[in-house]
């Protein structure tokens, strides 16, 4: 991607739609943040673009993307016409743990659970003026004496 002429073309206002959207294909991604770090004009668009996105937020978003066996088969089939290679999926993003109150003032996220050695990772976060209430960790044992 080059803003050389200064002017862009559909494709330039595409990429940026899909970056704000966060459904660019991940090898694509980085390009397209190194072009809006040196345009101002697609860093503009994609100012204008944010506040609609954020109104998405709340949208089901499992609605709106196509089975897997569908974005297949459309995807051949554009290959077929276009004499291109079919388009891969972006893979299926992780929802983002929530936070979620373990005390007053005790916020917990979820980060991990190992159930075969009864173990969990998680991420604690303190209001201000809160302490953690004391604890004991279990005993560790090791295998090797």
């Amino acid at each position: 991607m080059s803003s050389g002429s200064g002017e862009h073309d559909r494709d330039y206002q595409d990429l940026v739609l899909l970056h704000a959207l966060q459904v660019l294909p991940p090898g694509e991604t980085p390009a397209v943040e190194a072009h809006l770090a040196t345009c101002a004009d697609c860093r503009q668009e994609m100012e204008a673009l944010r506040p609609i996105v954020g109104a998405f937020v709340s949208w089901p978003t499992d609605v709106l993307r196509p089975s897997a066996s569908l974005w297949e088969r459309l995807s051949r089939r554009i290959a077929d016409e276009t004499g291109q290679q079919p388009l891969i999926p972006a893979p299926q993003r992780q929802p983002e743990p929530e936070w979620e109150e373990a005390a007053p003032g005790i916020s917990c996220k979820l980060l991990a659970t190992d159930t075969e050695n009864d173990r969990v990772s998680m991420l604690v976060r303190l209001a201000p003026g809160t302490d953690y209430p004391p604890r004991r960790h279990r005993r560790v044992v090791s295998a090797a004496r």
